[in-house]
């Protein structure tokens, strides 16, 4: 639900801001718990309608959302197919409000997002349903048009399918 969460906050971000139609960044996302910060590193890649991350640390694992939300995580050799989650978009861009020169917040299902925005998408943060801190940077970005086939998932052919609602 986290990643799901912030691909939307991410869309939002884009939009909202009148940013290029395309973006992609390396990004460190950090859950801060109580006890200790899980650190997961990548790439994502969007055009304001699909998203791609793919995660490379500590482990693999490739997300797709376009007309549904694909997870393929080679470790266990599963894929994971989901509907889109259902979201009005243009409802919440119109929500979206700025605090200070370069913050800005919005309510995604309820939840509270906040983003830096300083001439480009920096950070983004939330609070998760089990009272974590998600918070995800960005690096080393790019406003160069994206190939389409970079948003089709792809993985083997042999992997387990799971279907979710």
């Amino acid at each position: 639900m986290r990643i799901l969460l912030f691909n939307l906050l991410l869309i939002l971000g884009l939009n909202a801001l009148n940013v290029p139609k395309y973006f992609s960044a390396d990004f460190v996302q950090k859950i801060h718990s109580d006890k200790s910060v899980l650190i997961y590193r990548g790439k994502i890649y969007t055009d304001s309608n699909s998203v791609f991350w793919k995660y490379t640390y500590p482990n693999e694992k490739e997300i797709w959302i376009n007309k549904k939300v694909y997870v393929y995580e080679p470790d266990l050799y599963q894929v994971t197919i989901s509907k889109k989650p259902e979201f009005n978009l243009f409802a919440a861009l119109k929500k979206a409000k700025k605090l200070k020169k370069s913050e800005y917040t919005t309510k995604i299902n309820g939840k509270t997002v906040h983003f830096i925005f300083d001439k480009k998408l920096e950070n983004a943060w939330y609070i998760d349903d089990v009272g974590n801190r998600v918070e995800i940077s960005f690096l080393n970005q790019n406003t160069k048009k994206i190939p389409e086939g970079i948003f089709q998932p792809k993985y083997p052919k042999d992997v387990d399918f799971i279907y979710k609602n």
